[in-house]
Parts: C-alpha cells; sequence; structure tokens
C-alpha cells in the first residue's frame, strides 16, 4: 500500500473516501473549525444521537455514487485514541471497498510527524489479515492501495514525512510477522522449523545467523535448554543473529536481546490444566519479538550492533521430560535444582543471558511470558518491567511511552531471593507462588555478570490480546517489537526516534 502526505489551506472532500476525526460538537466552540466544510453533514448525526462525540466510533455517510465521507471520533486526545481512531476508519474503508482514500489529520496536540506515524500504523495493522487455516478464505478481498494524509495549513518537509512512514511501515510490518510467528500453531513451527526460518530471514536482511542443535548444546554445556526440550520428538535449538550497522561504534559493545522460545508449552511433567492449553503457542513471543526486531533494524540500516539470542525448546512430558527435583548444570556453571517443571522459560533464558554476554555487550534486554504471577499482579494489558540501571531503565521508560505499549515497573527485591535458595544446588529454579514473577526476575539476574545494564521485560499478559481491538485481532499481538525499535534508535541517534 502506498502512503502519501500532503498539505493544503483548506479542508474539502476529496473522494472517493474521505476520512475526518471530530473531538468536539461543532455547536460548543471547540471543535476543528478548519472541518467546516463537514459540518452541514455532521451536526444533524450529533444531534439524532447517530454519532457521539467522544466515542471511538466511524460513521460513513454517503458523498455521491461510490463516494464517501467517514466520521470519526476520538475519544480522547491521546496516541492511542488516534490509533484505534484511525483503524475503525481503515477497516470500513475496507469494507466499502475503495482504492483510495484520504484522512485529514486532526487538530491535535501530537506534532505533524507523530500524526503520520500513528496514522501510518493504525492503517497498516488494521488491514492486516489474521493468518487462518480454513480451506476457503472467508476474508474480503482488500482493494484499498493508495492512502493521502492531508494536512491542512502546517506543515513539514515531505522529505522528513517519508522518512516517518517509512519507518512505521517497517516497524508496523515486524509487528504484524510477529503476530503471525506466535499465532502459528505448534505442530507447524516448532525448534528447527523456527530456526530454520529465522536463518533463511536473517540471510535475506544480511544479518549473522549462527544456530546450535542439540549436539553443539551438549559440547557447550548448555543444560538448561537441553533439560527443558528433552520431553519433545522436536530437539531444542538456540539461535543466534548479528547485526552491525553502518556506523556502529566499534569501542562499544552490542546491545544484546534475548527472547524466551517455548514454542509450545504443556507445562512438563507438571503438566498444565487443559483450559487454554492450545494457547501455550503464544510462549515463543519474546523470541519472536527478538527476531523481527532484529531483522527491522537490519532493514532500517540502524547504526548499531545487534546480538539476538533465541533460545528454543518444547516442553512436553515424556521419558526424556526433565523432573521436579533434578538437578541441571546451566551454560554458565551454576547449578539449579527443578522444583516446577512449569517455570522452564527462565531455565532456558539462564544459558541464554550467558551466551550473550559471551558477545561482551553494552546492555542486556530480555523479553518473556515469563509468570502468570505478572498477569495476577498486572492484569491482561501490562508488561511488568524490571531493571538493574538507572539509564537503561529511563531510556525503555521513554521507548515504552513512545510506542505507546503498556508497562509498569516492578522491584527486583532483594529481601525475596532466600526464597530460592537450594540445599542441594545453587539455587532453585522457582520459590514461593507469592510474589512469583519478582522470583522470577531474580532468578534471572543470578546470571548478570557483574554490573551489566539489564532489564527483564514479562510479557505474559501483553504478548496475547484476548479481545479483539481495531488495530489487532484476538491473538497474538507482537508487543514489544515497536518499544524495542523506539529504543534501538534513539540510541543511534536521539533526533532519530520518531
Amino acid at each position: 500500500m502506498r502512503f502519501e502526505y500532503r498539505v493544503s489551506q483548506s479542508a474539502g472532500f476529496v473522494g472517493p473516501a474521505t476520512v475526518i476525526f471530530v473531538t468536539a460538537d461543532p455547536g460548543d466552540g471547540q471543535a476543528d473549525q478548519r472541518l467546516a466544510p463537514f459540518w452541514g453533514l455532521v451536526t444533524p448525526l450529533i444531534k439524532c444521537g447517530a454519532f457521539q462525540v467522544g466515542k471511538s466510533e466511524v460513521f460513513v455517510l454517503s458523498a455521491g455514487v461510490g463516494e464517501w465521507l467517514l466520521v470519526a471520533g476520538l475519544a480522547e486526545v491521546s496516541r492511542a485514541a488516534l490509533l484505534e481512531s484511525t483503524a475503525r476508519a481503515a477497516k470500513k474503508l475496507k469494507e466499502l471497498g475503495v482504492e483510495k482514500a484520504t484522512f485529514i489529520m486532526p487538530k491535535f496536540p501530537l506534532d505533524s510527524l507523530g500524526q503520520i506515524e500513528w496514522l501510518t500504523l493504525g492503517v497498516t495493522l488494521a488491514l492486516d489479515q489474521r493468518q487462518v487455516y480454513k480451506s476457503k478464505s472467508e476474508e474480503k478481498e482488500l482493494k484499498l492501495r493508495e492512502v493521502t494524509f492531508l494536512e491542512i495549513e502546517r506543515g513539514v518537509s515531505q522529505e522528513m514525512a517519508d522518512r516517518t512512514i517509512y519507518v512505521t511501515k517497517v516497524a508496523a510490518k515486524a509487528q504484524l510477522l510477529a503476530r503471525s510467528f506466535i499465532d502459528r500453531p505448534a505442530n507447524l513451527l516448532y525448534p528447527e522449523i523456527m530456526a530454520y526460518q529465522a536463518t533463511n530471514l536473517g540471510k535475506d536482511h544480511g544479518v549473522s545467523v549462527t544456530v546450535w542443535d542439540e549436539k553443539k548444546l551438549a559440547e557447550e554445556g548448555a543444560g538448561g535448554i537441553l533439560a527443558v526440550g528433552g520431553g519433545s520428538l522436536h530437539p531444542p535449538r538456540l539461535v543466534i543473529l548479528e547485526y552491525r550497522g553502518p556506523g556502529a561504534k566499534k569501542d562499544l559493545g552490542p546491545v544484546a536481546l534475548v527472547g524466551k522460545g517455548i514454542t509450545f508449552d504443556s507445562g512438563g511433567l507438571c503438566v498444565k490444566p487443559p483450559e487454554n492449553m492450545s494457547q501455550m503457542k503464544t510462549d515463543m513471543a519474546g523470541a519472536a519479538t527478538v527476531l523481527f526486531t532484529v531483522l527491522a533494524a537490519a532493514e532500517l540500516k540502524l547504526g548499531v550492533h545487534l546480538v539476538g539470542v533465541l533460545p528454543l525448546a518444547e516442553n512436553l512430558p515424556d521419558g526424556g521430560a526433565f523432573r521436579p527435583g533434578d538437578i541441571v548444570k546451566s551454560l554458565s556453571g551454576q547449578t539449579i535444582e527443578i522444583m516446577n517443571t512449569d517455570a522452564e522459560g527462565r531455565v532456558v533464558l539462564a544459558d541464554a543471558l550467558t551466551l550473550a554476554q559471551r558477545y561482551k555487550p553494552s546492555l542486556i534486554i530480555d523479553l518473556a511470558t515469563l509468570t502468570g504471577a505478572c498477569m495476577v499482579a498486572l492484569g491482561e494489558s501490562m508488561a511488568g518491567f524490571f531493571c538493574n540501571d538507572v539509564k537503561l531503565n529511563d531510556d525503555l521508560v521513554k521507548a515504552f511511552k513512545a510506542a505507546a505499549e503498556d508497562y509498569w515497573p516492578l522491584p527486583l527485591y532483594d529481601g525475596y531471593d532466600e526464597k530460592l535458595k537450594s540445599d542441594l544446588a545453587d539455587f532453585r529454579e522457582s520459590g514461593t507462588r507469592a510474589g512469583g514473577a519478582i522470583l522470577g526476575a531474580l532468578f534471572l539476574r543470578r546470571f548478570i555478570e557483574g554490573h551489566l545494564p539489564w532489564a527483564h521485560l514479562d510479557i505474559v499478559a501483553t504478548a496475547r490480546n484476548l479481545t479483539a481491538k481495531p488495530h489487532c485481532p484476538e491473538g497474538a499481538t507482537g508487543y514489544g517489537v515497536r518499544t524495542l525499535i523506539k529504543f534501538l534508535m534513539d540510541l543511534e541517534s536521539p533526533k532519530a526516534a520518531l
């Protein structure tokens, strides 16, 4: 789809479909007066109650044969509201079957480039067709091929607008590809397949890819990954992605991104209840996020040095499965007493974090659907965020806010460390049920050497959308991709980030 940005001195209908954003009743004096040419159509809708100002709804009016005016409400003045309203309008445009549409950019505190970004994102995410496996497609054909963002009076340079559109399209594509991987059934995406596809995608993007198979994992002593994957017919893999962008500082260690990649999690011998187990294909969301973030950085040619580590395993109960009470020797040499085979994510991440530090990174960020306790603590809309470094914390918070991805900081509370004490091994892999998200983070911290800046994102609640939204159907969200891209762009150059 082609996006275009233009500036005009006045607003008016631009066929075949024009979208306007309404934030206030034209009669109360607070409405955007630049849209006055449309008030004759909009005001009667409000008076009869067909359109309610302050709600993210879209009303479609016929403006002639094959021509349409879409009136989109903004529930609030925010990025999230603009994203939702744009996405709703895009879905209506698909239903109408139009080939071209013009969005008149609203009078909004968000600057021009910010509006272009969120309009592009809303259209792109809304029009993605979720991957399904039905013998006959039920999706309506998408005819929309050209979208124009029309700004009234104020404006930015065409070069800056085009750059913003390009970057946003790459980020949105990465998020959508992450969704497609996360939603893929476990019988179609298991460790060998994901490693194979990561290798091919890496080659296409100029990213170096190394894969450790079960033999290499054993030679290196990656006992955590081998233990977790021991009960499956599909052996585990560890994928290492490396990208060095143009102008990346050679005297600065790479940014290491680590993503949990449990392609299916039955809970192992501590088997999960059957309710919702079908959604445990989502347990590789961290790995998918890291994979497509690295590929997006390469596509954008960001001047950063990146290392991505994906520990991939399938956690199933079988004669070879690891057991509660087992002692596992990790890649770091530290021994772990297994208490619960359904706390497997931290065990594979232990090896992955150790491996990442062999590249002498300047910082590490890991993402994992790690603990149900995090969802109990924060609900279904926020990721838990742990960090051991003030600057990294501040930089990630800035990226979270710029990407409008919800998070909440949680403490690395040293007082709970005692709960991981073991009489048989260096420590246990899990402790008490209370404070489970914190204990998971404290366990991972044991594999971070010295004072290396490190952040842990527990994305268990945000990896999957339980209720369909205009910009995201029920299923995988691709959470974290936009935040990481924002973070990396700002790391490359504070002025480069959108």
